[in-house]
């Protein structure tokens, strides 16, 4: 099924609306050039994303809830073959519509999807990445050239969408030559740029261990009478499952300048934040539950690193478009997971080359530079890079996703 969404440059001035007084969640900050790269030139850059603003997921609240407008159209035309000429006298398009009222959310949206906003900050992000890598840097070509480009994305609506703003901000229409691009997905049980309890049972078990600690548990004491409080604004009997289910829908609802439930102060929504911040970033302080989470997706990214320094691919650019689960576990890796990452945040992950030919690493996330664990500056040495990733992949993944059983396993 072949996907065409209608946007156009007037969405950018949705991303007004985000502003300092509104939470860093709302919009991560826009990339930067890098650092250190006199005599030196750009040969590839792995981009890895979270999807735009989207509506909320876990708002589990009966009443008093907001009302969701959702203009972003998805059109469709389905083909029977997969030769491009079969797009070449297309008289009709398909709309999916939510009815309604007829959604869980009151209005016509359903949960959890890209929103007007979303997609415009996708367009930003691409356009930010067109002025470094097609125009300050020129690693890519400026008419838009699919053999330099390799795009990939979860199976999910939003982060679609996400890539498919995201690459219209890259090469603008006019840039753009028509034509049909590939956007890459998988099952969601081989999904790997998320932690996958699927290709991973061990995470499961692992997850649920963490919980056990006594530090955790005397986390857990320390805020139970927060706990009850919120229950108490909020009109709930029961509390819903995890803190991150408060935190979405007060935080999707203040990026979009909705009211909350009164009682919801700044100093509680603090609290809430990071509590949610302990509760997702806790297991991930074991080696084990933040290796298996994410060694499979760093094992494709150092694959993709080989493969062009050998010769073996002409691929210049990658864009991954996920959730922030990619990016949060992604970088805690490499010990970088202090904030949660916000709607349209970035990591980048660049191969540079000096005179002589050799090689270099610069990785960037949310408009900052960050000098990696065993590397002497900015631009860490391939060598360098290389030997830390190696020591977070996981050899044998399949083994260990089987087999681990403590927190304290090492593979």
């Amino acid at each position: 099924m072949k996907y065409i969404i209608l946007g156009t440059l007037s969405l950018l001035l949705c991303v007004a609306f985000i502003n300092a007084q509104k939470p860093a969640y709302c919009q991560a900050p826009q990339p930067i050039p890098s650092f250190r790269t006199d005599g030196m030139t750009l040969q590839m850059v792995q981009v890895i994303t979270r999807h735009g603003d989207r509506t909320p997921l876990f708002n589990t609240f009966n009443s008093n809830m907001n009302q969701w407008d959702c203009s972003l159209g998805t059109y469709m035309y389905p083909s029977q073959n997969t030769q491009e000429n079969a797009l070449s006298n297309v008289n009709r398009l398909f709309r999916k519509v939510y009815m309604p009222n007829r959604e869980y959310l009151p209005g016509n949206c359903s949960v959890g999807q890209l929103t007007s906003l979303g997609y415009s900050q996708h367009i930003q992000l691409g356009s930010s990445l067109h002025d470094l890598y097609v125009q300050k840097y020129e690693l890519l070509s400026p008419q838009l050239d699919p053999t330099e480009l390799y795009f990939r994305s979860t199976d999910v609506p939003r982060t679609l969408q996400s890539a498919q703003g995201n690459i219209q901000g890259l090469y603008p229409a006019a840039t753009n030559p028509s034509g049909i691009l590939n956007i890459n997905t998988m099952d969601s049980y081989f999904e790997d740029m998320i932690p996958n309890s699927k290709l991973c049972p061990a995470l499961v078990n692992l997850n649920k261990n963490a919980t056990t600690t006594p530090e955790y548990i005397a986390w857990e004491n320390q805020n139970a009478a927060l706990k009850q409080q919120v229950m108490q604004i909020l009109g709930l009997t029961s509390f819903p499952g995890y803190w991150y289910n408060i935190l979405d829908f007060v935080y999707t609802s203040q990026c979009h300048d909705l009211p909350i439930p009164q009682g919801m102060t700044q100093s509680i929504i603090d609290q809430v934040y990071q509590n949610a911040m302990f509760e997702y970033k806790y297991p991930l302080t074991f080696p084990i539950v933040a290796r298996l989470s994410s060694a499979p997706f760093l094992a494709e990214l150092v694959q993709n690193i080989k493969a062009f320094v050998a010769g073996q691919t002409n691929t210049k650019y990658f864009l991954f478009s996920g959730h922030d689960s990619s990016i949060a576990p992604f970088v805690n890796l490499f010990g970088i997971f202090n904030d949660w990452p916000g709607y349209a945040s970035h990591v980048e992950i660049e191969l540079w080359a000096d005179f002589r030919n050799d090689y270099y690493i610069q990785f960037k996330y949310n408009g900052e530079n960050y000098e990696l664990e065993g590397c002497d500056n900015y631009m860490c040495t391939i060598e360098d890079f290389l030997n830390l990733s190696e020591s977070l992949i996981v050899p044998d993944y399949a083994n260990a996703c089987n087999n681990a059983t403590s927190l304290y396993d090492f593979y």
